[in-house]
Formats: C-alpha cells, sequence, structure tokens
C-alpha cells in the first residue's frame, strides 16, 4: 500500500473517531425519542421502493410513530456532523442502501438500525463479498469505515439469501429474516397496477402502445478503475437500434447512480424509450418482455411470468472483477445472450402477451410473495 492511501486512511479513521465522539455527546443529553423512525432518501431523493413500502404499511399499522426524512450526503466531510442530531435519539433508522453515518458510530442500545436493501435476491457480490476485489473495498479501508456494519434487522427475499447477506454484511444470520421485498405488493394491488398502466400509457403515442415494449434494465457500473467491465448496455443498444424490427419499441430504465448525460445518444435513437419517469416496478406492468445484465430486478419481473434474458457479453470479465452468488443459471430462468447478434435476435422474436415459465427462479429468490411489508412491520414491532 502506497504512502498516499495510507495517510488517506489514517485521516478517515480520525474522522470516524471525532464523529463517534460527538454522537456519544450527542446521545448523553438527548435521550431517544420513542416511536422516532428516521428514514435517509440516498438512492433516489424521493419515497419509493421498499421503503415507500414499509413507510405505507408503518404509518397504516402504527399511527403512533414519527417519521423524519433525510437527504444524507454520504461522504466524510462537514456537512455530515448534521446527521448526528438526526439519528443520536432515533427508535428506527430505515435504510435500502449505504448509509455512512452508521458505520462511523457504535449505535446506542434501544436503536433500531433496519436495512431493506434495494435488491432482490443475492445475485452479484457486495460488500464483505468484495474485499480486495477489483470493484470492491480494501481491508486496509474496512478497517477505517467498517461499510455495512451496526444492522439489527436486514430483510431478505426467501431463506436461500441469508448466508449470502451474512456474508456481505459481515454479520450473523439471527438477525436476517427471509420475510421478502416489500416493494413486491405493488404487483398484487389490483387498483393500483390499473392506475399505473393507465398512467404509463397516456405518456406513450398512439403507435408504441401497440408496439411489442421490451424493457431494459442494467445494473450499476462502478466508475473509473473500479468499473467491472467495458460494457455499456447504452452503448449496445445504440449500435443495433436501427436493425431492430419496427414493432419493437425498447423502454430504457437507468440505474439511479448513472451518469444521465449519457440518454442523449439514446435519446437520438427512433426505438428507445427513456422510462425514467416511472421506476423499473412500474414499467414491468407494461413490458412485453425484460432484458438486464446482472440487475436482481429480473427476479421481481420472474413474477409476472413473461419472457426474460441477460445480456452478457462480459460474464467472464465480470466474474473475475466482482464476482456472482451463484452462476446464473442455477438461479435465473432467463435466456444467457452473449453477443449483440443473440440480443438482437431475442428482442426481435419476442411477440405481445408472450408467457414463460419463471417457477425455478420464484421458487428460489422468494420465500413470499404477498403481504410482505406486512409481515417486516410485524417482525419490527415485537
Amino acid at each position: 500500500m502506497g504512502i498516499l492511501k495510507k495517510i488517506h486512511y489514517k485521516i478517515q479513521w480520525v474522522y470516524r473517531v471525532i464523529f463517534q465522539y460527538c454522537y456519544k455527546i450527542m446521545t448523553i443529553f438527548r435521550p431517544i425519542q420513542k416511536n422516532k423512525v428516521v428514514i435517509p432518501l440516498y438512492r433516489q431523493k424521493v419515497l419509493e421502493g421498499n421503503l415507500k413500502a414499509v413507510y405505507d404499511e408503518l404509518k397504516k399499522s402504527q399511527p403512533q410513530l414519527e417519521f423524519q426524512f433525510i437527504i444524507p450526503s454520504n461522504k466524510t466531510n462537514l456537512k455530515l456532523f448534521k446527521e448526528i442530531a438526526y439519528i443520536s435519539n432515533a427508535e428506527y433508522i430505515l435504510l435500502d442502501d449505504y448509509y455512512l453515518p452508521i458505520y462511523l458510530i457504535q449505535p446506542r442500545k434501544g436503536t433500531n438500525v433496519v436495512q431493506l436493501w434495494h435488491a432482490a435476491g443475492a445475485f452479484k457480490k457486495f460488500g464483505y463479498s468484495t474485499v480486495n476485489t477489483k470493484f470492491g473495498p480494501s481491508s486496509d479501508y474496512l478497517k477505517a469505515i467498517p461499510v455495512h456494519s451496526h444492522y439489527t434487522h436486514v430483510f431478505v427475499s426467501s431463506e436461500n439469501m441469508i448466508p449470502y447477506y451474512a456474508e456481505a454484511f459481515n454479520m450473523s444470520q439471527n438477525n436476517i429474516f427471509p420475510i421478502g421485498v416489500p416493494r413486491i405488493d405493488f404487483f398484487t394491488d389490483e387498483q393500483l397496477v390499473k392506475q399505473t398502466k393507465q398512467k404509463i400509457f397516456n405518456t406513450l403515442t398512439l403507435e408504441q402502445q401497440h408496439m411489442v415494449k421490451v424493457l431494459v434494465a442494467p445494473t450499476y457500473r462502478a466508475d473509473s478503475h473500479y468499473r467491472e467491465s467495458d460494457m455499456d448496455m447504452m452503448e449496445e443498444l445504440i449500435t443495433i437500434s436501427k436493425t431492430i424490427a419496427k414493432d419493437k419499441l425498447i423502454i430504457f430504465v437507468g440505474h439511479p447512480y448513472i451518469d444521465k448525460d449519457k440518454f442523449q445518444k439514446l435519446q437520438e435513437t427512433g426505438n428507445v424509450f427513456l422510462g425514467n419517469q416511472f421506476s423499473t416496478n412500474e414499467w414491468m406492468l407494461v413490458a412485453d418482455a425484460f432484458i438486464t445484465d446482472y440487475s436482481s430486478a429480473i427476479f421481481e419481473f420472474a413474477l409476472l411470468h413473461k419472457p426474460l434474458a441477460h445480456y452478457v457479453p462480459d460474464l467472464e470479465e465480470y466474474k473475475k472483477s466482482r464476482g456472482l452468488y451463484n452462476d446464473i443459471e442455477v438461479i435465473s430462468d432467463g435466456t444467457v445472450l452473449q453477443s449483440r447478434k443473440q440480443l438482437l435476435e431475442w428482442i426481435n422474436q419476442r411477440k405481445a402477451g408472450e408467457s414463460f415459465d419463471t417457477s425455478k427462479m420464484i421458487h428460489y429468490n422468494f420465500s413470499q410473495t404477498e403481504d410482505i411489508a406486512k409481515g417486516i412491520v410485524e417482525q419490527l414491532m415485537k
């Protein structure tokens, strides 16, 4: 390890010590505020997905709770210190992603740190499963900042996922509960499904409404030297766009962390529709098929029993630079595509209203598919 990195990690460690000291001082003067729930909104800056599903259930069944939403900076700077005031007296902190302040402190007794992780299943490796890989943190960094620590409750989609999340979060399996992914409750709400479909169709032209819609939602790719491979789904779509059948419409939904400047070239193609005004799960309702690379969203799409595929020309490189918990064929019923020719052929073969057997992936990746938010709230209130 170079001298500059050693200095950097030392600074990070000192920052953590100061942050923890300030937190301890704050807890002396601020007793826990019973029924206070803090929800950091890091991924989208708005309440959605797993957080929204659990929030809605808490509001309905636990009217005594008081909620505080924050937009975290998640960087070791002076702005982060103001978040100590929010979390120091919270009874519950609800997360769906990385949240730096929790890893800088030893949370006080009585504060429940709840991780509703944004991904279903266990597909690509993350957290402590990627230590010292090209993508992941170094072991020296983790000595300074022990990421994904101090969770009191972690909720996962099935019992099969428990060992993977225990490894990724470096925690006991006893605090991991296979109740499910709360946002998929959305699929069983008939009225909300109908309303959502109508809202989406209102944004499409009459011609687009009658086209075969193929939803494309790639996973997040790290920046700079952390990047797992050079494969870029947007570039692949731009390359094949002119040879996609005229009756096919590609709905592209970018990951929340993607650089939005890249969308411009994609917009210039005639048969690719940028769909970020709705969530991936909302687009699933009207999509006839789904393509991703390594996004766990494919497990949720499986619940709709429609064709799905993985476009992974970089599969071997990705395995080496980041890794997968299981081979794709083990956890997915989706077709594995490894060339542009295969990708184009698969898209052009799609038809409206196709059905597809996804029973294997549903059985492996989900313990429950209904009333999940209710089950999570019941577990939290025990």
